[in-house]
């Protein structure tokens, strides 16, 4: 049993080498491979990375969710941008993007959007296309600057009603799963798995294989892994602010996976509710999605920014 104990821990001990030194070699060459698109752009002592496609106005900006990049708006990004402007950007610490100061909240967030969208020299009126977390900091947005929101589109967004009904025990287990997410993608990182198991990790099997492995190196980065948790543990920060926030009469389409409307309580009556938010508002349920419906159903929210582009542009 010591022989067996010990020559397992030294099959380990070297597989954990192999795999550390694949890992390194292997990085040594993601510039050239993974090239950084578009530019990074400074708001204010830290900059933030912007692609920018096409032309037109209203100009389209495509803002990820927890976790996420620019990335993963790759099938949606470039068929919008037959139509008009379309940006997508990096948060802060994700992608390739600098990291900013704490707390990551959903008011900071929307902030360092505008200061982005300024010095970028993008012009309004605005779309916004908003996925999960980020519903939160696109409404935050909308309600500082309406004057230059012309329309949004909310892929699955977590409402704030979902964080008011969500119990203690509940939310604490949250917190605790973040930080050891953290820690096991930190260490599958150092290994070598990320690069090996790419869309595995980041459960998008429909992704080429070279894409979803850009996708999962850009989000597992330590300081894309810090950024992440402490956004979500931010996450319920203004729920308060965002319980007054009324949408008016843009055009507005909610878009609610089918997996969500199924798994999570409260979620289909809180869609409801996020579509009730504009005048103009309506519900799409994208049957059969997962959370990411951009990339399970991209043609569900490309169809749903056209349309409300379509409208926005009848009101100017």
């Amino acid at each position: 049993m010591l022989r067996i104990l010990k020559g397992t821990t030294l099959a380990v001990a070297a597989l954990s080498s192999a795999g550390a030194g694949y890992e390194m070699l292997a990085a040594s060459g993601d510039a050239v491979r993974y090239p950084v698109p578009g530019q990074r752009v400074d708001i204010g002592g830290y900059s933030l990375h912007l692609l920018c496609l096409g032309q037109g106005s209203p100009a389209v900006i495509l803002d990820a969710g927890l976790g996420g990049t620019s990335r993963d708006w790759v099938l949606v990004q470039s068929r919008l941008a037959a139509d008009t402007r379309v940006c997508a950007y990096d948060r802060a610490g994700m992608g390739h993007s600098d990291p900013g100061p704490e707390l990551r909240s959903p008011a900071r967030i929307a902030d360092e959007l505008q200061r982005l969208v300024k010095s970028a020299g993008v012009p309004g009126p605005y779309v916004l296309v908003a996925h999960s977390l980020s519903g939160k900091s696109a409404r935050l947005f909308a309600a500082a600057h309406p004057d230059v929101v012309a329309g949004m589109v909310l892929v699955d967004t977590r409402s704030e009603k979902i964080d008011a009904a969500t119990p203690p025990d509940e939310a604490e287990a949250f917190a605790v799963a973040l930080k050891r997410r953290a820690n096991l993608l930190t260490l599958a990182r150092k290994l070598g798995l990320v690069r090996l198991l790419g869309s595995i990790l980041t459960d998008v099997p429909s992704l080429p294989p070279g894409v979803a492995t850009e996708m999962a190196l850009l989000q597992t980065q330590p300081q894309s892994l810090r950024a992440t948790t402490a956004e979500g543990l931010a996450r319920s920060t203004d729920d308060a602010a965002l319980n007054s926030v009324s949408l008016g009469e843009i055009p507005l389409v909610v878009i609610a996976a089918g997996d969500s409307m199924a798994s999570i309580p409260g979620w289909a009556e809180a869609q409801e509710e996020l579509s009730a938010l504009s005048r103009e508002g309506r519900l799409v349920v994208a049957e059969g999605s997962s959370h990411l419906v951009q990339i399970d159903q991209p043609e569900i929210v490309i169809d749903a920014v056209l349309s409300v582009l379509d409208a926005a542009r009848k009101v100017e």
